[in-house]
C-alpha cells in the first residue's frame, strides 16, 4: 500500500477499483466508477486506513455523496 494514496473500494465486496495520488483525482475516479456500479452499492474513498468519502448510485441514476459514519 502506497502511503498517502487514496483507494476506491466497494463497501459491499471490499474489492479495490482504483487508486489516486490526491483527493481531487480520487473524487473524479470514484464518481465515474459509481456510475457503472449497481444501484445502492456504496463506493468508498479510503485514505490512511480511514473512509473519507462515500458515494452511491440512486435508482434515478444520480451519483450521490452520502455521509460517512
Amino acid at each position: 500500500m502506497t502511503q498517502g494514496a487514496y483507494y476506491i473500494v466497494s463497501e459491499t465486496t471490499e474489492d479495490r477499483f482504483g487508486e489516486a495520488d490526491n483527493l481531487v483525482d480520487a473524487l473524479r475516479l470514484a464518481r465515474n466508477l459509481v456510475q457503472e456500479s449497481q444501484t445502492g452499492d456504496p463506493l468508498l474513498i479510503e485514505h490512511d486506513g480511514r473512509v473519507v468519502r462515500q458515494f452511491v448510485l440512486t435508482p434515478e441514476g444520480i451519483v450521490e455523496e452520502v455521509p460517512v459514519g
